[in-house]
């Protein structure tokens, strides 16, 4: 038995969570991912659609702040599905947001890293050099997720202070000093008429292109055990974010679309596909653009980071029951506060192999669209769990919880939105570059799915075996009583609440 610390020490605040929160999909990286397939595929009534996207997603806010509010365990979806429904249903909310994460760093990575050589004044280069950029942005991530709390929560100051200029300074500057269309100019008319079928329809498909705009939300539950008072800190993080970024996000994309020149701005190919920097090269001094540049790529930077830290603290928290190959290895934590080094490794590595498919043309917008589709079916487990648990009786609307007996409705509700949500953003929409790119992320959900199925048969025998044999896997059972302690000297005893237990695999603790 080992004597390492088995659960992670408490250094982190409400602050701490909405900050990871924030920057996992920033401002800045959302409205630059998708920004330019919005515009030419939705016209300036494209920000339609992200306001219809906000009102849906905030009803999954509630809905998974319910599930914070009860249970304060690392790796929130995987947990909370695992609670619901047992083990296996856990398992597979797990994989599928692991795999979704891990897919989402590379994307997230060589996005930033395309903004990079023009800070430099190098115009145009290959993908080979941005890959290679992006491999860079990556590994300075990991070492800061290496090197511990207090480095991570220096790079969220410096996020916050990215995001306020290259955001809102940009914006607001946009606004007052670069418009050049009308409020006339987004109205929904632009948007045309159309007769076919239902998620081809543009305003449908503004939804669904928006979907990167408010994602990462839930990043707050996946250092709740890091978090000081979680069951009260970790909701509330997970809301005034979402509010923080939608707002941000619908000023920019204002902004943005306000200061488009004329309609043939977007239709050069180049404009087209980096609306918001061929705006800001035209608007701001070469100096200024650059440095509104770099502080882009900072935001990226962030976001990368807390990315890894949801994507490690999920492979942490699944691999402490036991439910991963190399359970043991990727369960160990190190240092005298706790940090899952080997996960954020392993994790960081896989992230590095997936960079073989940047060498494809126009690889980017796919991964970003699985990607898009992985969050909304990751978001799926918890909330249809929460639905059958309900329907059976195994869920009960606690007062005490985060929107006390409202939740019931608000539940029923997020469940509707996500199932009309998975449809749209992975319906196979024309391309113009082939059948395996328009039915792409069908065909990646797929891939990820029979991989699921093919893994958790392998460990689920691997429960069955040492439940006949009488052997044991280790299993740390947290200890929940400090969870809402309201004084801060509970903090530091957090890193010791934790109990070894040898339970024989084959049991279904939920």
């Amino acid at each position: 038995m080992t004597t390492a610390p088995t659960v992670m020490k408490r250094e982190f605040t409400m602050f701490s969570a909405l900050s990871v929160a924030f920057a996992f999909v920033s401002p800045i990286v959302a409205l630059y991912s998708v920004l330019g397939l919005g515009l030419t595929t939705s016209g300036p009534a494209f920000i339609w659609g992200g306001m219809i996207l906000y009102l849906g997603q905030f009803i999954v806010v509630l809905t998974l702040g319910v599930l914070a509010s009860k249970w304060a365990d690392s790796g929130g979806i995987y947990q909370w599905s695992r609670r619901l429904l047992g083990h296996r249903y856990g398992w597979f909310a797990s994989w599928t947001y692991i795999w979704t994460l891990l897919i989402t760093l590379p994307a997230v990575a060589y996005a930033g890293a395309v903004l990079i050589p023009p800070i430099f004044d190098v115009p145009a280069a290959d993908h080979g050099v941005v890959t290679w950029l992006a491999v860079g942005i990556l590994a300075f991530s990991t070492i800061v997720n290496l090197a511990g709390r207090v480095f991570i929560k220096i790079l969220m100051v410096g996020v916050i202070v990215a995001e306020a200029v290259g955001s809102v300074g940009v914006a607001v500057w946009l606004l007052f000093f670069e418009r050049h269309q009308g409020l006339d100019y987004l109205s929904p008319d632009s948007l045309g008429d159309y007769s076919g079928a239902f998620f081809s329809a543009p305003l449908v498909m503004a939804i669904a292109f928006s979907s990167y705009f408010a994602i990462g939300f839930e990043s707050a539950s996946s250092i709740a055990e890091e978090v000081r008072r979680p069951k009260k800190a970790v909701p509330r993080a997970m809301v005034v974010s979402f509010f923080a970024i939608m707002i941000i996000v619908l000023l920019s994309t204002l902004a943005f679309t306000l200061a488009v020149p004329s309609d043939a701005f977007l239709q050069d190919p180049e404009n087209a596909a980096d609306p918001a920097v061929a705006i800001m090269a035209a608007t701001f001094p070469e100096p200024v653009f650059r440095g509104i540049l770099a502080l882009f790529v900072i935001a990226f930077a962030a976001s990368l980071m807390t990315i890894q830290i949801t994507v490690s603290r999920i492979v942490w928290a699944t691999g402490r029951n036991g439910e991963l190959p190399f359970a043991r290895f990727l369960t160990k934590l190190s240092g005298a506060t706790g940090l899952p080094r080997r996960a954020v490794i392993v994790t960081a590595v896989i992230a590095v192999l997936l960079f073989i498919p940047f060498q494809s043309e126009g690889i980017q917008m796919a991964l970003i669209s699985f990607s898009s589709v992985g969050f909304f079916i990751s978001f799926l487990f918890p909330v249809l769990g929460m639905a059958i648990a309900r329907f059976t009786g195994r869920w009960s609307d606690d007062p005490k919880l985060f929107l006390g007996r409202a939740g019931q409705i608000v539940s029923w509700l997020a469940l509707v939105w996500l199932l009309f949500q998975i449809a749209n953003v992975a319906w196979p929409r024309e391309t113009g570059a082939g059948w395996a790119s328009d039915w792409s992320t069908i065909i990646g959900v797929a891939a990820v799915g029979v991989l699921g199925v093919i893994v958790e048969a392998w460990v689920h025998r691997k429960r069955v075996h040492a439940a006949t044999t009488g052997s044991t896997m280790v299993i740390v059972e947290r200890d929940e009583s400090d969870d809402d302690e309201d004084d801060d000297e509970a903090a530091p005893a957090a890193g010791a609440a934790a109990v070894l237990l040898e339970e024989p695999a084959g049991s279904d603790r939920s």
